[in-house]
């Protein structure tokens, strides 16, 4: 990251009022609105407007560049592993950094349990396919469960303790407060090197809140803001932000899928990686990617168990004894049931409004 004060036309007197709304490098305020930006600041309409220009002139990252050029670029970046091999192939090495991710589907789907997985994978060292970075979790549902991911750490050898200790988690009661936090999740995320924010759910408490017809068009307003925060702050850190999404089901006289995510075309439009994740049998998921604009589409069906997803129920059996093994020596509780039943889900009604 770049200081301020780097940037040509940012004096002490403008640090002061950047810093004290959570623009705290000259990435963050490369992507700045510059309307927004003069609303916060008090700042000169015209100084606004010259200091973004100047921070992404010395950002460097914001011009035009050969098709050449972004490909050796995207080459030199790491992608975050899902820690399962075949999975990462189809996704040619992993989830990108600066993506935004979806994971959407009914209860019981697997949709936390990819958070928690996600949440372990991003602090392995870039050799093993993390980012050597931290997590943010925004939780709520409160479905943030520290066995889980003390579980998961176990299966990809880190220690549990540390696993827990680098990932920050609030708990969400109200939209507003999850709006509120993201004003200065940026900086944290420029500042602390939190390298995937998880937001589990993203649309659980706006439906709760903005209901009715009257209320749609502010809920979607809403919902897009923090929506391009995650964009911008993205984009101007390279963290991931991953959140998951309820479904809504749709009867149709014709059959096929009932089950939609909610959010309409907000939510839709949004993401770059889009995943479908639902219950298919006992320990079984089934996961497809549905929209990207790098990969095709595909599908995998996954095992389930302590310690996250598995590739195969063979990998599964030999890594989960291990696990056990852990809870039963350190005092906790020995886990009987599957995870997935630890961390049940709001079902969701069917015919609501989009």
């Amino acid at each position: 990251m770049t200081d301020l004060e780097s940037v040509s036309g940012v004096g002490p007197a403008a640090a002061k009022k950047l810093r004290e709304v959570f623009v705290t490098t000259a990435e963050l305020l490369a992507v700045q609105n510059p309307v927004e930006l003069q609303a916060k600041t008090k700042l000169g309409e015209g100084t606004v407007d010259k200091i973004i220009k100047n921070a992404r002139e010395l950002v460097g990252t914001f011009g035009f560049k050969s098709g050449l050029e972004v490909e050796q670029d995207m080459a030199e970046l790491p992608r975050l592993s899902t820690g399962i091999s075949k999975l990462d192939d189809e996704l040619l090495g992993g989830i990108e950094i600066g993506s935004i991710v979806e994971f959407f589907g009914p209860s019981r789907g697997g949709k936390t349990q990819w958070a928690a997985q996600l949440a372990v994978m991003t602090q392995l060292p870039l050799e093993q396919g993390g980012l050597d970075g931290r997590v943010l979790w925004l939780d709520s549902e409160s479905s943030f469960k520290p066995w889980i991911i003390r579980a998961n750490a176990i299966r990809f050898g880190m220690d549990p303790d540390v696993a827990l200790g680098n990932i920050g988690r609030a708990q969400i009661i109200l939209s507003s407060q999850l709006m509120d936090l993201f004003d200065s999740i940026p900086q944290l995320c420029a500042e602390n090197d939190y390298k995937l924010v998880i937001v589990d759910s993203l649309t659980g408490l706006f439906r709760v809140e903005y209901t009715g017809l009257e209320m749609l068009k502010v809920r979607q307003q809403d919902m897009n803001g923090l929506l391009n925060t995650m964009r911008r702050t993205a984009s101007a850190t390279n963290t991931i932000f991953a959140y998951t999404n309820h479904v809504m089901a749709k009867i149709s006289l014709y059959g096929g899928n009932p089950n939609h995510p909610v959010g309409g075309h907000t939510i839709s439009h949004a993401s770059d990686y889009r995943f479908y994740t639902r219950r298919s049998k006992k320990d079984k998921r089934k996961l497809d990617l549905q929209d990207n604009a790098g990969v095709p589409e595909f599908s995998f069906e996954l095992t389930i168990g302590w310690g996250g997803f598995y590739g195969s129920s063979a990998e599964k059996k030999e890594v989960e004894p291990k696990i056990k093994e852990y809870f039963d020596k350190h005092g906790f509780a020995k886990p009987e049931s599957s995870p997935d039943e630890e961390l049940e889900e709001d079902i969701v009604a069917a015919g609501e409004i989009e």
